[in-house]
């Protein structure tokens, strides 16, 4: 009887020993290899995803800042230009309030010139007047002394303007008529002065610096005359056409 389990023994210890054939992988190994084999591809995927995502925010953060400084530099570019233009429209107002100062100030007397120009009027017609007479008139020794007196009241005076920008506006004959400078009384025929010229001045004009304040007053060329033939030729033209015919 001892032999026999002996014997058992032996033969279940062999089937112990026994290596089982690769083909019969147990299935517990082979869930484990493919767990692991999609842990590994999972994590892989994970990293990569992570690397993408990393990259887009990046992508992203640099597109935001870049949007931010162009931003930035349109609104400095705005507010540069708003300063600027304000400087600019600061110094043409200060430009022209100082022209218009000067101009004022230039000016500025103005009515006190337009109230002496009649008086030198006065002083210029009274020397005319004088001066046709000193010839004709027993006191022409007295008449000429007041000729020459009122003459160097109207000379002071008008210097005495000139000093403060009056100036004569002075029509010489054959001189172009200006309408910026001269009025035209009236317009007569001229042998002499060509059409639109000056044959005469009339009056005196005055300027205060560059602003006309009265025109000077002048005649004005028409141009040579029609002459129409003598009535003995207008006759013997009549009778000359009379036979013709």
């Amino acid at each position: 009887m001892p032999e026999n389990n002996e014997v058992v023994i032996e033969i279940e210890t062999e089937k112990e020993n026994i290596k089982k054939p690769d083909f019969l992988i147990d299935e517990s190994e082979v869930e484990t290899d493919a767990s692991d084999e999609m842990e590994a591809e999972t994590e892989e995927r994970t990293i990569e995803t992570v690397e993408a995502e990393l990259e887009a925010l990046k992508e992203d953060f640099k597109k935001q800042l870049e949007a931010v400084a162009e931003a930035e530099r349109e609104q400095y570019e705005a507010e540069r230009e708003r300063l600027l233009r304000t400087a600019a429209e600061a110094e043409n107002s200060k430009r022209r309030a100082e022209t218009e100062a000067q101009k004022q100030l230039k000016f500025a007397n103005k009515n006190i010139m337009d109230g002496l120009i009649p008086v030198l009027d006065s002083l210029a017609a009274a020397i005319k007047s004088v001066d046709g007479k000193v010839e004709s008139s027993e006191t022409a020794s007295d008449l000429s002394n007041f000729s020459e007196g009122v003459q160097l009241v109207h000379k002071q005076l008008l210097d005495v303007l000139k000093g403060h920008g009056l100036i004569p506006i002075e029509a010489a004959a054959g001189e172009p008529f200006d309408p910026n400078r001269h009025e035209a009384v009236f317009a007569t025929d001229s042998d002499e002065v060509s059409e639109g010229n000056v044959i005469e001045e009339f009056r005196c004009g005055y300027q205060l610096h560059d602003q006309v304040l009265r025109a000077a007053q002048v005649v004005v060329s028409k141009g040579k005359s029609e002459k129409q033939p003598p009535s003995e030729d207008r006759k013997e033209q009549g009778t000359e056409d009379a036979t013709e015919e």
